[in-house]
């Protein structure tokens, strides 16, 4: 990196506390929004839009081994029981309450595609994840799901268990891989050599699977710009069609045990990530022929990724940057996260004993949620789009949301030129663009569009904190 680059990070060096898949963001939401307030959005929204594709994300909160770096909701445990207690006793109540409200109200949901995340998806024997997908059968037509897709931990799979996925309508494959540095591996206690998936990326199964996804992280313990470079040509060589180098989000106060991976150093600074960032996508565009596809994502040229990419349908959501084919999701199982339209979010609890306690009282178990406003939709327009594509038209928005740009957006413009000054964006009376530079620094960017949240000064970071802590229900 440049001199002046180095100074343009240490600058703008500040922690954004949101990636943007959703927006408002969530601490901004309603906690008062619960089971009657969900029932309701559901009445509102989808009887108004009958022929909306949605996904169907269900969440599986149970894994062997703890990763240091994961800040996902999870229980860890070798106690198959507790799994199966989950599914028949509360997993199944729930589906059976959701999809019996629906029925009552002559609500069908199209459902063209199909999430499964966790914690492990994986953790279940193949008796239960068949009855979950027998479940499933039963409450709206499967034959019209598209796409269904398992995240999979590659340690507690084998060839066998992909192609039995397959054989339940699983057609999309991610893998948690973070990392195939052996040193990083240790101090996130995630032992997993890349050779695991000669075993598992047969000729048999990459036959079935469209789509084979890698998520990586940025951030790790002992990561460098060298080893990353060497990860690099590992994941290369395995050729998965999607990869997701998402950034480390590294938050102790929420999941203590992250501080675990300071134990023999500290984590790679703002300067190390955006440099790691810079050797990816060198390595991934030059030597491994993929494409950009959003922030944080790569495909390869024929993957369905880029062709959403080049016909502006593709969007960075929860779960990454999508195809945009489906941007509605209805969510089950505890943490699971919904949204339906510009209109609604919402939120199941994350803690296992909450949501078992919402089952047993024959209430949905949604922590929270929100309704958007006029100013929220046209902000995650926005938001959504500079960070897929990292450019606006301001005339598609004008257009879309009858406004005048310039004059709905004075203070953010004002707050656009002093990042204008120092190259990070150029802006015109058509158009806002992200420069090249200016993507090492997307999420400070995009943060100025954030109503609720803008980040201009220290205090209004500890502003942010201070909301998040005492509502936070992980």
């Amino acid at each position: 990196m440049s001199k002046l680059d180095a100074n343009l990070l240490k600058k703008y060096h500040r922690d954004i506390f949101f990636n943007y898949s959703e927006y408002p963001t969530k601490d901004n939401w309603n906690y008062n929004f619960k089971s009657d307030d969900y029932k309701k959005s559901l009445l509102d929204w989808l009887p108004r839009n009958t022929s909306e594709p949605i996904m169907l994300y269900v969440h599986t909160p149970f894994c062997e081994q703890l990763c240091y770096f994961c800040f996902c909701s999870k229980e860890i445990t070798s106690e198959y029981k507790k799994a199966e207690d989950y599914l028949y006793n509360y997993l199944f109540k729930e589906i059976d309450m959701l999809f019996s409200f629906l029925k009552e109200n002559n609500i069908t949901l199209n459902v063209k595609e199909i999430y499964f995340g966790g914690g492990s998806p994986t953790f279940y024997k193949e008796k239960e994840f068949k009855a979950l997908i027998d479940k499933l059968k039963t409450c709206y037509n499967f034959d019209n799901v598209i796409d269904f897709t398992v995240e999979i931990d590659p340690r507690r799979v084998d060839e066998s268990k992909l192609l039995f996925y397959h054989e339940c309508g699983v057609n999309r494959l991610s893998f948690g891989v973070q990392d195939f540095d052996l040193e990083v591996q240790k101090r996130i206690n995630r032992i997993q050599d890349e050779k695991l998936f000669d075993s598992l990326l047969t000729t048999k199964v990459r036959d079935k699977f469209k789509v084979i996804n890698f998520d990586l992280l940025i951030g790790l313990p002992g990561q460098t710009s060298t080893s990353m470079s060497k990860t690099l040509d590992k994941v290369i060589k395995i050729k998965p069609t999607q990869i997701q180098p998402m950034l480390l989000h590294y938050d102790p106060f929420k999941r203590k045990y992250m501080i675990n991976m300071l134990k023999d150093g500290p984590l790679p600074d703002f300067y190390d990530r955006q440099e790691m960032y810079g050797v990816v996508k060198e390595k991934l565009m030059n030597d491994g022929g993929y494409k950009k596809a959003g922030f944080e994502s790569y495909a390869l040229p024929d993957d369905p990724l880029i062709k959403a990419m080049s016909n502006e349908k593709a969007l960075y959501n929860s779960l990454g940057t999508q195809t945009g084919d489906v941007t509605n999701f209805i969510a089950l199982g505890t943490s699971g996260g919904g949204c339906l339209g510009d209109d609604y979010y919402f939120q199941n609890y994350y803690e296992q004993n909450k949501y078992r306690e919402c089952i047993r009282q024959g209430h949905l178990p949604t922590f929270r949620g929100t309704k958007l406003n006029s100013d929220d939709k046209i902000r995650r327009n926005i938001l959504q789009f500079l960070k897929t594509y990292y450019y606006l038209n301001i005339a598609n928005i004008e257009k879309k949301f009858q406004i005048n740009f310039k004059k709905y957006f004075e203070i953010e413009f004002a707050l656009l030129k002093k990042l204008e000054n120092d190259g990070l964006v150029v802006c015109s009376n058509e158009k806002i663009q992200i420069t090249d530079i200016g993507i090492h620094f997307t999420p400070q960017i995009i943060n100025v569009f954030d109503k609720y949240n803008r980040i201009e000064t220290y205090d209004d970071q500890k502003d942010i904190i201070a909301r998040q802590i005492p509502r936070t229900s992980v």
